[in-house]
C-alpha cells in the first residue's frame, strides 16, 4: 500500500446542525486518482470545502501528516493541499508564466524573487502539462481549456502532495475533458501526487479513476469504479433511470420499445454507426444470417445492392415491406 496522504476519521459534514454526510472513514494514498460522484445536493462540494477548511466539520477529524487539520497552520496546509476550481471568477491580466508561478506563494512570507530551484520546478511543470507555448501569453488571451491546464500547472507548482479539483471539466468541450483526465493519470504516475476530483462526467470517471467516492443517502461508499457502479447502480441513478443496461446491446442506453427489427452483420466503425442509426429510428438490431445487411469497413450492402451512405440504407429499409411490419411476440 502506498503512503498515506490524508485520512478522514468518523467525519460528519454539513451546515450547523444539519448533517449531509456522516461517519466518513476513508484514506487517500500516494499515486491515486479518486473521483467523487453523487447527485446534485448529495454533499460533494460540502466535503471538498470541509477538507479545504472553508467549512467546519460537524464531527470527526481530517488527518494530515498524522495531525488533525485543525492543528496545522494555513500556510502548512497550503504546502500539502492544492486546489483547482471550475473556473476563475476574474481572469487576471497577467502572463501565464506569472500565474503558474503564483503556486509558490505558500512558501514565501512575502512576495520575492524566485530561487533557481523554483525556476527549474516551474519549467518542469510547463513541460509536464505540455503548455510551453502559453508561457508568454496573457491569461485573458487563452481558451477555457488552456486556462484549466494553466491552473493545474499552478497547483503542481505548489508542490502539494494532494491536488483537489472541483469540476475541472465542467466548462470544457469533449476533447479537453479527455485531455484533463488523461493528464491527471499521467501526472499521478510521474509526480507521486494524488488527485481528488468532483466531476459530472460519470463515464470518464468510471474509466479513469482508481477509486470512486459515491455519496448517497448521507453515506459515502468507497471502492473501485466497476464494483461501485454495479453495487450502487451509479449510471442508472445519475441518469435518473434514463440509461439502463441492455443485454441485447451490451451497454447502457435509453430503453425503447421496438416494433420493427433489422438484421446486420459487421463489426467495423461504420457498422457501429449504422446500428446506432437504426436503433434511433425504432429498429431492434439483431445479428442473424437470414436476409441481413452486410457492412464492411467502408461499404453497406443489402440484397445485392450497395448503398452510398447511412441515410440511404435507413430510407430503403423503412420502405422495404419485409422490415416494415410489427414484430410478432
Amino acid at each position: 500500500m502506498n503512503a498515506e496522504i490524508l485520512r478522514l476519521e468518523n467525519l460528519t459534514i454539513g451546515y450547523r446542525s444539519k448533517e449531509i454526510v456522516s461517519s466518513i472513514n476513508v484514506t487517500i494514498h500516494k499515486n491515486e486518482l479518486i473521483t467523487i460522484l453523487g447527485k446534485n445536493g448529495a454533499g460533494k462540494s460540502t466535503l471538498i470545502h470541509t477538507i479545504l477548511g472553508f467549512q467546519k466539520a460537524i464531527n470527526g477529524e481530517i488527518i494530515l501528516k498524522n495531525k488533525p487539520l485543525s492543528k496545522i497552520s494555513a500556510q502548512e496546509i497550503a504546502q500539502e493541499i492544492a486546489v483547482v476550481l471550475p473556473r476563475l471568477t476574474v481572469v487576471p491580466k497577467i502572463k501565464v508564466s506569472e500565474l503558474v508561478a503564483m503556486g509558490r506563494l505558500p512558501y514565501h512570507k512575502i512576495l520575492k524573487e524566485k530561487s533557481i530551484q523554483e525556476e527549474q520546478l516551474i519549467d518542469e511543470v510547463f513541460d509536464l502539462v505540455g503548455i510551453n507555448e502559453l508561457k508568454n501569453k496573457y491569461a485573458t488571451e487563452i481558451s477555457d481549456g488552456q486556462l484549466q491546464l494553466v491552473m493545474i500547472a499552478r497547483a503542481l507548482c505548489q508542490d502539494a502532495k494532494l491536488i483537489i479539483l472541483d469540476e475541472p471539466t465542467s466548462n470544457l468541450d469533449l476533447a479537453n475533458q479527455y485531455k484533463i483526465f488523461n493528464l491527471l493519470n499521467e501526472l499521478k504516475s510521474k509526480t507521486d501526487k494524488s488527485f481528488l476530483m468532483i466531476t459530472h462526467e460519470v463515464n470518464l470517471a468510471l474509466e479513469n479513476s482508481d477509486k470512486i467516492w459515491w455519496i448517497e443517502n448521507e453515506i459515502l461508499s468507497e471502492g473501485i469504479p466497476e464494483q461501485l457502479a454495479f453495487e450502487h447502480q451509479i449510471i442508472q441513478k445519475l441518469s435518473n433511470q434514463n440509461l439502463l443496461y441492455s443485454q441485447d446491446k451490451s451497454k447502457f442506453s435509453q430503453p425503447k420499445e421496438y416494433q420493427k427489427s433489422v438484421h446486420i452483420k459487421g463489426d467495423s466503425e461504420l457498422a457501429y454507426w449504422v446500428k446506432n442509426a437504426f436503433l434511433r429510428n425504432g429498429f431492434l438490431v439483431e445479428n442473424k444470417d437470414e436476409n441481413h445487411i452486410e457492412i464492411t469497413e467502408n461499404n453497406i450492402i443489402f440484397d445485392g445492392e450497395k448503398f452510398e451512405n447511412i441515410q440511404a440504407i435507413i430510407t430503403f429499409i423503412q420502405r422495404y415491406e419485409k422490415y416494415n411490419h410489427h414484430r410478432s411476440e
